[in-house]
């Protein structure tokens, strides 16, 4: 039954994703990276905080944000609280995490919606459900899989994230999420134009059980280490092709 509500779901949204609608103005977008899944976009006067972290190991920032999205919930990536100012938090999943939360809203010219997905490779049965976030704003379209832990994305789900130019994408695997095998076919699946490796091992958690960023970058063309922790994107700047952009959290 699970998997039928998740099929029709990921149809509604791939149809109203494709009706059309009016976009933002085409402007540059800020992206910050705090480490693990947390990210601040901001665009325009909007401030966009993506799965905000607990008590993880990274140190807690100091942060405002006009609206927090939260894949799932999961300590690390479910601490609104972190974030000052909000006014609105949409929660990718029902109270209890029992289902997946309708969600496509327009703030301020920006058009934001949940796509489902699962946390783990089993339809959800063993690590639960996680939804996948897509934006669009500033003529750009930007997704964040959460802890996505499915190998492959079903062709529904891919209609209903539609065309990506952003893409950030978990790589450091079990017993969390996808790794770096997964993470590249479904990068491949997707074909972003930016690739935004996060959820890895890094010196804020040198305990933890997965792999760093290293396994998923190996052997790929067009890998830069951006060296910094802040990211400006203009859809008339990106690249041809794939690029993998590598965001320090410091």
């Amino acid at each position: 039954m699970m998997i039928i509500r998740w099929a029709l779901l990921a149809v509604l949204i791939a149809a109203s994703v494709t009706a059309p609608v009016a976009v933002a103005q085409e402007s540059p977008v800020s992206l910050r990276y705090y480490g693990h899944s947390f990210f601040l976009l901001t665009t325009g006067g909007l401030r966009i905080a993506i799965d905000p972290y607990g008590e993880i190991g990274y140190p807690l920032p100091t942060v405002e944000g006009d609206v927090v999205l939260v894949t799932h919930e999961h300590r690390d990536h479910n601490n609104v609280g972190l974030v000052g100012g909000a006014r609105r938090v949409l929660r990718g999943l029902t109270e209890g995490g029992r289902d997946w939360a309708k969600i496509y809203e327009r703030i301020e010219g920006t058009l934001l919606y949940a796509v489902p997905s699962f946390h783990d490779d089993q339809s959800g049965t063993a690590r639960g459900l996680n939804s996948i976030f897509v934006i669009e704003t500033g003529g750009l379209r930007i997704a964040h899989l959460g802890d996505l832990g499915q190998p492959r994305l079903s062709d529904g789900v891919l209609r209903a994230i539609g065309r990506v130019d952003v893409l950030m994408i978990p790589v450091g695997g079990a017993p969390f999420t996808i790794g770096a095998r997964e993470a590249t076919e479904i990068a491949a699946q997707i074909r972003p134009r930016l690739v935004v490796p996060m959820h890895y091992r890094t010196a804020a958690r040198p305990d933890w059980p997965g792999t760093d960023e290293r396994p998923f970058l190996e052997g790929k063309p067009n890998v830069r280490r951006l060296g910094s922790h802040t990211l400006t994107i203009a859809r008339d700047q990106l690249p041809a092709t794939t690029q993998i952009v590598v965001m320090d959290w410091r």
